[in-house]
């Protein structure tokens, strides 16, 4: 029996057209805090019960296909293949998992301070959740950019006990000290405070957390991965990591020295990066990363 699915691509100007014909558009006419991306329009939605009317829901970028390389009908056929399950994802960037064990260790390679911000909002919010005992994070689990389409239990359960408690807090005490340190801006293509990229891990967290959640991700073999490396180190680094990781992830057991070896590759690679585009145009945006 197929399932309604339905994905939400936010429209935020007049002029403004889907990027997935196949998506259906959420006007933000007034965008109240921008600065929130997805993680407003994702509470506002839960709030406004969106979830409900739909056995599926998801809320996607415009940016979807250029950053996962599928069209949305791709997407779609996907949920509709996968029985039994109360999310599906699909992650853009399924190179990281070779150089970074969770979300956290390249999290705080891109964004320092990322991880003490994170905690210390999740504290102040009431989410039993803690950062330092985040488990691996592989291609079962691993999902940059919030591509993930849940059920309504899905949206109960992640959205509305985790999300929007963080939400609520952040609304009802801007002045808290832990408010304050997660819209610190941090460094990326476009400007940006910690908090849109401390929800983005949030996910993988969540059900890394939760292993008896049913889901499914999206598939990719090892040439696919390869295909989306950015640039040749990226695929100099996946070449080097690929088979040590792979073997780790299918047994399950990752030794602290390769934990080690791969926090220094993240380092390597997140260097890398801030040095490569620091003078060139990131694919995914067009424009250098800002670095102040």
């Amino acid at each position: 029996m197929s399932k309604t699915v339905a994905i939400f691509e936010p429209i935020y100007s007049q002029d403004q057209t889907l990027t997935c014909a196949e998506f259906l558009p959420l006007v933000r006419a007034d965008n109240a805090r921008p600065e929130w991306r997805e993680f407003k329009i994702l509470t506002d939605m839960y709030r406004n019960g969106d979830h409900l009317r739909h056995d599926y829901t998801g809320l996607f970028s415009p940016k979807f296909s250029l950053k996962s390389k599928i069209a949305g009908s791709a997407f779609l056929d996907f949920v509709q293949r996968c029985a039994g399950v109360d999310v599906c994802f699909i992650n853009p960037f399924p190179q990281l998992a070779y150089w970074s064990y969770n979300v956290w260790m390249q999290g705080e390679q891109a964004h320092p301070g990322l991880t003490h911000a994170a905690q210390a909002l999740l504290d102040a919010s009431g989410v039993e959740i803690s950062i330092k005992d985040t488990p691996r994070h592989g291609p079962g689990t691993l999902a940059y950019c919030n591509f993930w389409v849940g059920s309504r239990r899905f949206w109960d359960e992640y959205v509305g006990q985790t999300l929007l408690p963080i939400a609520d807090f952040l609304e009802a005490n801007p002045s808290h000290e832990a408010a304050i340190g997660v819209m610190t801006d941090t460094l990326h293509t476009d400007p940006a405070p910690f908090l849109p990229f401390i929800v983005e891990r949030l996910f993988s967290t969540y059900i890394s957390l939760h292993p008896e959640l049913p889901r499914a991700a999206y598939p990719f073999d090892a040439e696919a991965v390869r295909e989306y490396c950015i640039n040749d180190f990226e695929k100099l680094l996946f070449n080097r990591m690929e088979t040590k990781i792979d073997r780790a992830d299918a047994s399950g057991a990752f030794e602290p020295a390769l934990i080690e070896q791969m926090e220094t590759v993240c380092a390597l690679w997140q260097k890398h990066f801030f040095d490569f585009y620091a003078t060139r145009q990131h694919p995914h945006t067009g424009q250098p990363v800002r670095i102040e």
